[in-house]
């Protein structure tokens, strides 16, 4: 038999074929890759120290926080209607419920009712006095740990 005198491209390639040939030309700089490398490394590492930070406590002090900041945004709802004493009722309550956080006797999970009642209240951007009413009440509550 004779062999043909065009070889017919194949669509693919055998494996010993690839390996056996030449390298590719590289794509990047070979700098790129260390940087790439690294920037996973440092990513990784910020992820088990973010985790680890909310294991130890993190989580609390971060719901500290934010309610806290909540509040600074919430003082700047309340309606017309709301009078000095549910204003002044509101805060005592968040403070508090903030300090049994702090101390522990309250967990981040008992603060649910908590942020959903200020989620529906602040949706609107405005606090009326039933608002007031019902978030100081979910604050109470949740202190009392009941």
């Amino acid at each position: 038999m004779s062999e043909p005198e065009t070889i017919e491209k194949r669509r693919f390639v055998w494996p010993a074929e690839y390996y056996s040939g030449p390298s590719p030309v590289a794509v990047l700089p070979r700098g790129v890759t260390f940087g790439c490398g690294a920037a996973s490394i440092a990513a990784l590492l910020l992820v088990f120290a973010g985790g680890a930070f909310m294991a130890s406590g993190g989580m609390t002090q971060l719901m500290d926080l934010t309610l806290g900041m909540s509040m600074g945004d919430v003082r700047g709802m309340y309606t017309k209607e709301v009078t000095a004493a549910q204003k002044k009722e509101l805060e005592d309550a968040i403070e508090q419920m903030r300090a049994g956080l702090r101390d522990g006797k309250v967990s981040v999970a008992q603060l649910q009712p908590v942020l959903e009642t200020m989620r529906k209240g602040i949706s609107d951007r405005k606090l009326t006095p039933p608002e007031v009413q019902a978030l100081s009440a979910a604050a109470r509550k949740t202190r009392s740990g009941k």
